[in-house]
């Protein structure tokens, strides 16, 4: 009888062990659902965008990567006045008013934000004025 309440407490632990460990597997997988992804390579000088469809009000992040042998810039008007954060080179860059980013031949960046304005947003790159590409956000309406 003097080890019963031993016995309770591990039980207890246990229980909340295992809640804990699947409340963390399930957050992870819904936290992992709510952010959309946006893939862009620049090859040959064109910017080749894969992407789902686009809500407004969660979590974008832009994967950037330049396969060219040139520089190349990614820039849009759609990060303007929004908290932005670019990841490069092990460097993280963020605050409101980011533009975008320059990416030399090989390097890839990946861009992090909430979309909150809908519409098509255009990207380019400065550097090389024909490139240009657009990504489209549709309202919660709208879908």
């Amino acid at each position: 009888m003097t080890h019963e309440p031993h016995r309770v407490q591990w039980r207890l632990l246990g229980t909340v062990l295992s809640v804990v460990c699947v409340a963390w597997m399930y957050g992870g997988i819904l936290l992992a659902q709510s952010e959309q992804t946006v893939d862009v390579t620049i090859k040959d000088y064109k910017f080749v965008t894969k992407q789902s469809t686009l809500r407004l009000g969660f979590p974008t992040i832009i994967k950037v990567r330049n396969e060219d042998a040139e520089r190349h810039d990614f820039s849009s008007t759609m990060f303007e006045g929004i908290p932005t954060q670019i990841e490069k080179d092990g460097v993280i860059v963020y605050g409101r008013g980011v533009g975008g980013v320059f990416l030399g031949p090989k390097q890839e960046a990946t861009i992090r934000f909430d979309m909150t304005r809908p519409g098509r947003h255009v990207f380019r790159c400065s550097i090389h004025p024909t490139m240009s590409g657009e990504l489209l956000l549709l309202s919660a309406e709208a879908v």
